[in-house]
């Protein structure tokens, strides 16, 4: 089989590309008897499914400034350390605030019927003074002086701050892999980006920002001074499925801290706001126990290298984020990530192999507040812009490696063409020349370096997993994630291996 790819290689390189630039294809020396060990060894010897378990069953989820996240960067460099990686580095990258754990939660519905209460604790919220028991009530405001009408009738109420929504069946089957067909289907030129904000456009929406903050700091205001119990939102997803949601107000020590909000299921929202709207009375009984941690308001990245040889001083970077939500225990989002860039280091160690440049793994936190850790990383580190050949970025879930999106880099093409072409078999069959958002590879392109996230399977991922409290070890695909490592460990090793650094984007015109 590798004779027939090594001689394909050049065919295909050529057939992605227009007519006209045959020639300017140089050819990758892909070392198809490395990919043949780096298969046998990731295939046939995979830790994937015992370290899934432990990162997601037992160290569980992982917060950005969390307990969870410090337990799971301890474990991780023990790890890194007992597989020989070396410049094993928990990086601070600046200030994110304090962190946030969900000690306890119970919660029913006494009145109209008792039944219990399907909700858990918005991040970064407060708790409430042990147990408590108040009715519910609906607070709509537009402006400020909307919440007048309120004062004197919140004392010891739950509030409502979502309408209800209409719940309706899922009448199409969920798209959960990729065909053939639709990854070597051609890909339609980028359509045009919208039209740039007008000034008078950014001073609307600047002004509605004003009010809603306006609005938002008000009602906390009345509400601390009326003795509201708690809040209440509306999860995001139907079925019952938890989403998680965070008040960010709170994870600044210097602010009071937020009033305790409950994500309740969306059909049982819509059941208490039905029933407070005709004017049937609902009681709640809730405990909500949380915990704030602001010894070290820093957050941390992981880092570790596989050093090279005579391109040391160079590297290709691999990564995903280790923070998560809380709701479940991040397996999806991101522990797979995670995994997959650690196996990939481990495959590499496992065999000895030597690759010309140091190739680093980096896995963040702050991603889920914004990219936060691999944006400072970046910025804190330009000295070393000019040195990284790639970054390549796991995050889109659980579901297996199916090619890479370019990130509009056309001169990437033959190179990802030739690299990933003896993982056909495996199903890895695009370079899609398209840009795809969302994960930790934007901050490395926002830079001007090479940042790629891979094509992945979606599986249930947008549907149920994320940020839900069903993202657990149980919705992981091992066999998916075993690929995965393969094709990311041969990947990194040929681009440490290459004469040349990728080639970078063309700088926009100013």
């Amino acid at each position: 089989m590798f004779t027939e790819i090594r001689n394909s290689l050049i065919g295909l390189c050529l057939t992605a590309l227009p007519a006209g630039v045959f020639a300017q294809v140089a050819q990758e020396a892909v070392d198809l008897d490395v990919v043949q060990q780096i298969r046998e060894e990731g295939l046939e010897r995979s830790q994937m499914d015992p370290l899934a378990q432990y990162l997601t069953d037992v160290v569980g989820p992982r917060l950005t400034a969390s307990p969870g996240i410090y337990r799971a960067r301890e474990w991780i460099a023990e790890q890194f350390n007992e597989w020989g990686l070396e410049n094993i580095n928990i990086e601070p990258w600046g200030e994110f605030g304090q962190g946030w754990s969900r000690e306890h939660f119970s919660g029913q519905i006494l009145a109209p019927y008792v039944q219990p209460l399907h909700a858990q604790p918005a991040a970064w919220t407060g708790s409430t003074d042990g147990t408590v028991t108040g009715r519910v009530v609906i607070v709509q405001v537009d402006s400020a002086s909307d919440l007048e009408q309120y004062r004197g009738r919140l004392t010891n109420t739950f509030v409502l701050l979502d309408e209800p929504r209409d719940i309706d069946p899922e009448w199409e089957q969920w798209h959960r892999r990729y065909s053939v067909e639709e990854l070597m289907t051609p890909v339609e030129p980028a359509a045009a980006g919208r039209p740039p904000i007008t000034e008078e456009q950014r001073a609307r929406m600047m002004e509605m920002r004003r009010r809603m903050r306006e609005v938002q700091t008000a009602r906390e205001e009345l509400f601390r001074e009326e003795g509201v119990l708690g809040l209440l939102s509306r999860s995001s997803r139907n079925y019952g499925i938890l989403r998680s949601t965070s008040n960010q107000a709170g994870r600044d020590p210097d602010n009071p801290e937020p009033l305790p909000q409950l994500v309740v299921s969306a059909e049982q929202y819509g059941q208490i706001y039905r029933n407070v709207e005709r004017g049937m009375p609902v009681e709640l009984e809730v405990n909500v126990q949380n915990q704030f941690h602001s010894t070290d308001l820093n957050a941390y990245n992981i880092l570790a290298d596989i050093p090279g040889s005579d391109k040391a001083d160079e590297y290709v970077m691999i990564g995903g984020h280790l923070d998560s939500w809380y709701m479940g225990t991040g397996a999806v989002d991101n522990a797979a990530g995670c995994l997959v860039m650690m196996e990939a280091m481990r495959i590499l160690q496992a065999l000895d192999l030597q690759p010309r440049r140091t190739i680093r793994i980096a896995l963040w936190s702050g991603e889920e507040q914004g990219l936060l850790g691999s944006r400072a990383w970046v910025q804190n580190h330009q000295e070393l812009h000019e040195k990284i050949s790639a970054y390549l970025n796991f995050d889109n879930g659980t579901g297996k490696i199916r090619g890479i999106y370019t990130q509009m880099n056309e001169g990437v093409i033959p190179v990802f063409e030739q690299i990933l072409w003896p993982f056909r078999d495996l199903g890895v069959v695009s370079v899609w020349n398209r840009n795809t958002g969302g994960t930790d590879h934007l901050a490395f392109d926002a830079a001007g370096i090479p940042g790629f996230q891979f094509i992945q399977d979606p599986i249930e991922y947008s549907q149920r997993h994320h940020h839900t409290y069903l993202d657990t070890y149980d919705h992981m695909l091992i066999e998916d994630l075993i690929q995965s490592a393969v094709v990311v460990a041969a990947t990194a090793y040929q681009l440490a291996m290459r004469d040349e650094l990728l080639p970078r984007k063309e700088a926009p015109i100013p």
